[in-house]
């Protein structure tokens, strides 16, 4: 386990403060090149159905503000208290929540902003660098798994059986082997079976997400083809040099979309969509959480 914590541990420091991109003008055109190519797709989508926001319906779009986003950042809080649970360290709530929204704004960085800020947090929680980081990547291979194996059950429902049983076998097959190093290495399996409890029912959220952007497009979609969708979101998260994986998860999507019968335009124009209610509406709440910490808990004591 130590030795296997070192690897991690000096792959992350490659990965968190590598000399290229230490360079605030690498930074800069890593984003710029990041957010003129999703705005590319987003053209290209718009050029192929022309007429797809003459008939905006609104009230789709307020139920993913008011009730489902909400809800994916206070399940993913709890997601990353159940993490931190699994090495011993105890978070309040309260402050998962604020790890999870500043982090997730974080990744808008050419960094994997996420999951720095998420060890980071289990460091002032206690947790030594080793075993903040091998946590935080054991959960990202548990939603690898989960995302794989919820994907290909619904692709299979829907009557591709070569890919969707891949994507099952695949991702069952890494949810497997996570349970089995965590009984091995950590004797328990309650905390791991919640936390991929948890990932299901957020990628169930993420999937409304898509159908209820796809609904307010005037788009095409049922609830198994937005389902089928699910790996895009984690592996445009793996481009890690990309923000937020910018572009690549819609792009992905979009590959993804014809296979279970969605125009790739449409999925595209949807997923962008719902990444940009995701920012608006986590963005202000992470700036004023991070004013806070910086300035109201750095604040002298009088």
């Amino acid at each position: 386990m130590n030795a296997f914590s070192h690897i991690v541990t000096a792959r992350l420091a490659s990965l968190v403060d590598p000399r290229i991109l230490s360079n605030p003008r690498v930074r800069r055109a890593i984003l710029l090149v990041a957010v003129l190519g999703f705005a590319a797709g987003i053209v290209v989508s718009i050029r192929a159905q022309p007429d797809i926001f003459s008939d905006l319906y609104l009230s789709p779009l307020l139920l993913v503000v008011a009730i489902v986003i909400p809800a994916i950042v206070l399940l993913n809080a709890y997601e990353f208290l159940l993490s931190a649970r699994l090495i011993g360290r105890r978070i309040t709530l309260g402050s998962a929540l604020e790890t999870t929204i500043i982090g997730g704004v974080a990744n808008m960085l050419p960094l994997p902003g996420g999951y720095i800020v998420r060890v980071a947090a289990l460091k002032a929680a206690g947790a030594d660098l080793k075993h903040g980081v091998s946590t935080t990547l054991f959960v990202t291979l548990i939603w690898f798994g989960v995302a794989f194996a919820y994907a290909g059950a619904w692709i299979l429902i829907l009557g591709k059986t070569l890919v969707g049983a891949a994507f099952l076998v695949g991702g069952a097959g890494i949810l497997m082997g996570s349970l089995v190093v965590t009984w091995r290495l950590l004797k328990q399996w309650q905390v791991p079976t919640q936390i991929i409890a948890t990932k299901l029912v957020i990628l169930f959220l993420d999937a409304f997400r898509n159908l209820l952007c796809f609904w307010a497009l005037g788009a095409d979609g049922n609830f198994a083809q937005a389902s089928a969708l699910a790996v895009s979101n984690v592996l445009g998260s793996m481009v890690s040099v990309v923000p937020a994986g910018l572009g690549v998860r819609e792009a992905i999507a979009a590959a993804i979309a014809p296979i279970v019968g969605l125009a790739a335009s449409s999925t595209f124009l949807a997923l962008s969509l719902g990444r940009l209610l995701g920012l608006a509406t986590t963005a202000p709440v992470a700036a004023f959480l991070a004013w806070r910490v910086a300035h109201v808990r750095g604040a002298p004591a009088d």
